[in-house]
């Protein structure tokens, strides 16, 4: 089955954590696993982290069996994401009778549908958190009798706290990326936010050796939610620094 994801409607409406949509995705809905079909399925530093510790694979494993490694054509920075199956475009954790294979550690675009989550800047500068309803023509589940509130859906789906904090965490990085856009990263760097975002094994064998500026020794016994936090911030803080593009 190949679903061709196009007739996508974002409603009008801003939603904030307190309004209120219906939605329910269940086994049995007419339209059950459609969405996992032929999808850009890009995965964040911590879906990534959090997807293969679940399947207990490391970094090359995963990417090797799952996934490409590229340049992302807006964040300009090292981009993950899943392939779909090459015979029917389907996701390869799907499981078409029963569903994700992998539903605790699925990312975080699985986990928000059908919310999009962005930030608008108010009038007066302030910067406002906002929700919109994504609906796509064969999801059912919009139709639905049960009404759930934003807060409460992204409880119910796991997005609190982690999945946002780290989210956004990575988003300060593309946005500070893009302060910089025009000038183009070395390979080295590109390599170093690829090692800090991504391949924590790698990390933890360098830190070991006492290699790496931004950590002691000790930071290799690190949880590894920890020490993913640590190399975000040190991309956003550090490497990413305006000052350091500066000619």
């Amino acid at each position: 089955m190949h679903i061709p994801h196009y007739n996508i409607v974002l409603d009008p409406k801003d939603f904030t954590l307190n309004d209120a949509f219906n939605f329910r995705c269940y086994k049995g809905i007419v339209c059950f696993n459609k969405c996992c079909y032929d999808v850009k399925l890009i995965l964040t530093p911590y879906d990534f982290l959090i997807l293969r510790t679940y399947l207990g694979l490391s970094t090359e494993e995963f990417v090797e069996k799952y996934a490409e490694v590229y340049i992302g054509e807006v964040t300009q920075l090292p981009t993950v994401s899943v392939n779909m199956l090459p015979i029917d475009y389907a996701c390869p954790f799907l499981d078409k009778e029963e569903g994700c294979k992998v539903y605790p550690a699925r990312p975080s675009s699985c986990r928000f549908y059908p919310l999009v989550r962005y930030f608008a800047i108010l009038e007066n500068g302030e910067r406002v958190e906002v929700f919109k309803i994504w609906r796509e023509t064969h999801c059912k589940g919009h139709y639905e009798n049960r009404p759930i509130t934003v807060q409460n859906y992204l409880e119910e789906q796991g997005l609190i706290p982690n999945y946002i904090y780290f989210n956004d965490l990575w988003g300060e990085i593309v946005a500070q990326r893009q302060k910089i856009k025009d000038i183009p990263l070395t390979g080295d760097l590109l390599e170093e936010i690829f090692l800090l975002a991504y391949d924590l094994d790698t990390l933890k064998e360098v830190i070991k050796e006492n290699e790496h500026p931004a950590f002691t020794k000790e930071d290799a016994e690190l949880p590894a939610e920890k020490l993913l936090e640590k190399g975000l911030i040190y991309i956003r803080d550090e490497l990413l620094k305006e000052e350091n593009f500066r000619f």
